[in-house]
């Protein structure tokens, strides 16, 4: 009886974590940056993210973000991507992503952000969803790393 008394006041708090799943190859301390930065910024306990270190993505992109169902995301990281702040800083900016996408400030089917179409016309530089990704990264950067960060972010 006192078994079952134990699982089920343990029941909520198993049900109700966040998940962050990365083949085993990943390094750690990117894993454990992800964790830290979705623990403390993206404050939903039912999300689940994958993340996929070694992506063959074009060399101009660092890192992409896809909701695959409500609660359920993956980034992808290139695999041409080395530096090691990069990584870190990519895979921050990604979760950026995942913030506005778990607040619903941006869908991607049908794509909007703040409730209007998105302009993919727009230059990289100044998409609000990049901006607002990049000022995510920025905050998570200064919260749980101990090194400069790899960009300046100048607000527009």
């Amino acid at each position: 009886m006192k078994k079952i008394l134990v699982l089920f006041l343990l029941f909520p708090f198993i049900i109700r974590s966040q998940s962050i799943i990365s083949p085993p190859e990943m390094n750690p301390r990117e894993v454990i940056l992800a964790y830290r930065a979705a623990k403390n910024f993206v404050r939903d306990s039912s999300i689940t993210i994958i993340i996929k270190p070694y992506s063959p993505l074009h060399p101009a992109i660092n890192g992409v973000t896809c909701q695959v169902a409500p609660k359920l995301y993956i980034i992808d990281i290139n695999i041409l991507l080395r530096d090691k702040a990069l990584r870190k800083w990519t895979i921050l900016h990604e979760l950026g992503h995942i913030i506005d996408l778990n607040n619903g400030i941006l869908s991607q089917f049908p794509s909007k952000w703040m409730g209007k179409k998105i302009n993919n016309n727009l230059p990289w530089d100044i998409r609000p969803w990049e901006i607002s990704a990049d000022m995510w990264a920025e905050k998570m950067w200064t919260a749980l790393v101990n090194k400069p960060q790899p960009y300046v972010i100048f607000e527009k």
